[in-house]
């Protein structure tokens, strides 16, 4: 699979392979149920959009290659540099993060650091890779927005500020003091 102009299309390889008969193919790209978007030939393959496939046969190519409209941000790590810095930073009221805030926040930053390199090498979008830090698991999102604009905001955050926009501000507050 592989995206033409944004339309994420299907080569006549993997669609013929198992999935539907090249006969079959050709009949549904001329009654045009199926919308060619390159033809074959050349050492050209042909390319067919996915959104384009009767139901029946998508299912079937969701079943054997994945579904593409799925982002996945693959294996995170947290940085060393992070974790050095959270352990280093010291609260207003003179004590250190807690250790579970220190992996929340490290976590945090290397699910950012992937959101901003898939969306200045690969071009996703923003409400992709919200939904993308929706999926994930608990560990990695606790410190991280639900929505697509406020996420784009803290990535910008993070460009700017670096690892010190994460921290909540309610360590030192007074919002718990008797008056």
């Amino acid at each position: 699979m592989e995206t033409v102009n944004g339309t994420i299309c299907i080569s006549h390889a993997e669609l013929t392979g198992r999935i539907i008969t090249t006969a079959n193919l050709k009949a549904l790209v001329r009654r045009g149920k199926i919308k060619q978007i390159r033809r074959g030939g050349n050492g050209r393959t042909a390319l067919y959009d996915i959104e384009s496939l009767p139901t029946r046969i998508q299912v079937d190519v969701f079943r054997e290659y994945g579904n593409p409209y799925i982002i996945s941000l693959g294996e995170i790590t947290p940085k060393p540099s992070d974790v050095a810095y959270y352990s280093c930073v010291v609260l207003p009221n003179g004590s250190k993060l807690p250790k579970e805030y220190i992996e929340k926040y490290s976590y945090g930053c290397a699910v950012l650091s992937r959101c901003i390199e898939l969306h200045t090498t690969k071009k996703y979008t923003w409400e992709k890779l919200g939904e993308a830090v929706k999926r994930l698991p608990i560990k990695y999102k606790s410190c991280l927005p639900k929505s697509a604009a406020v996420l784009r905001r803290k990535a910008h955050n993070y460009i700017m500020q670096g690892p010190v926009c994460l921290i909540s501000l309610k360590f030192g507050n007074s919002n718990a003091s008797k008056l």
